[in-house]
């Protein structure tokens, strides 16, 4: 090879290394965390993910700022978690003035009514009965088929917004399904090795309703729907008789909220104080995404409450 040749073949080589990424076809804002991971699993490279609701935020006090506006500008899609959790959206559409859609994802999934989560508690002296006033419970991920469904509605979304990528967006969903089909089915079998009669969750708020329902469990909520409504010393001796009355085995903190209830409760009933499990969608590192999350909720539930192997 002659040095020019030579030369132009090292300059080739040179241009692909240092060549620019390709810039992705669609750039979409997530309002939770748990959007941002359903985003990415979605819309795979094709797709620029801005987390504008970083994780390990409290998503229930969450209000954008003038930098937030600024970045959700530049994307083409807004994705919202719905069910009245963002009570910001109205502002936020006067705010956003490039045309953005706002998808609240949650608004294509069946809610469950306070009414109806209520009827999941042990009791209705448990305490929390009390913090129930109607309504819809907002926290439709902790469901798999809930989010099966949000990957179908995100894969639409993502689809209009960019018609040449519809194929990858639906095929990416429907790969992202088929592994959480494999992972409801190992729930199941994980949730078999506790006794039906010891499927009670004790825990600060009433967030694992769509969990409770989609699974067979009852709940004991000491605060109710809000854990920023301090519970009185009536609903922590509400809880404590239930507890003691339906012989939970364990009561489980939450991340996020502040557990000295819970640990009274345990002191006071002698029930194992277990693992803390990630309700809000508020995890870190591993546990920010959906799976992540949803085996450590599972795994943390099956040691408490499962009979310990002989």
């Amino acid at each position: 090879m002659s040095a020019r040749n030579f030369f132009r073949c090292v300059v080739a080589v040179a241009g692909c290394l240092w060549a620019p990424a390709a810039e992705a076809a669609l750039k979409v804002a997530a309002l939770h965390p748990l959007l941002s991971d359903l985003a990415r699993r979605v819309g795979g490279d094709q797709v620029t993910v801005l987390e504008v609701v970083k994780a390990g935020t409290d998503v229930h006090h969450f209000s954008p700022s003038t930098h937030d506006l600024q970045e959700m500008g530049s994307a083409s899609l807004v994705l919202a978690s719905g069910k009245n959790l963002e009570n910001y959206l109205g502002k936020l559409r006067d705010n956003l003035t490039g045309g953005q859609l706002i998808l609240e994802v949650g608004a294509s999934i069946p809610s469950l009514e306070m009414s109806e989560a209520a009827a999941l508690m042990e009791a209705a002296e448990a305490g929390a009965a009390g913090h129930v006033h109607g309504g819809v419970d907002p926290h439709w991920w902790n469901s798999v088929e809930n989010m099966q469904r949000a990957a179908r509605t995100v894969a639409s979304a993502f689809s209009k917004a960019d018609p040449a990528n519809a194929s990858v967006y639906d095929a990416n969903a429907s790969d992202y399904n088929k592994k959480l089909a494999d992972l409801k089915k190992w729930a199941r079998q994980e949730v078999a090795k506790i006794p039906a009669a010891d499927r009670k969750l004790a825990t600060a708020h009433l967030s694992l309703g769509y969990f409770a329902k989609e699974f067979g469990f009852r709940l004991i909520p000491v605060q109710g729907l809000n854990p920023e409504v301090p519970a009185t010393s009536k609903d922590v001796a509400a809880a404590v008789d239930t507890i003691r009355k339906s012989k939970v085995r364990a009561v489980f903190p939450e991340r996020g909220v502040n557990p000295k209830h819970l640990a009274k409760i345990s002191e006071e009933t002698g029930v194992v104080f277990g693992g803390e499990l990630v309700a809000d969608g508020n995890g870190t590192g591993a546990l920010s995404t959906f799976t992540g999350a949803f085996e450590n909720n599972i795994k943390t539930i099956v040691k408490a409450l499962a009979p310990s192997a002989p």
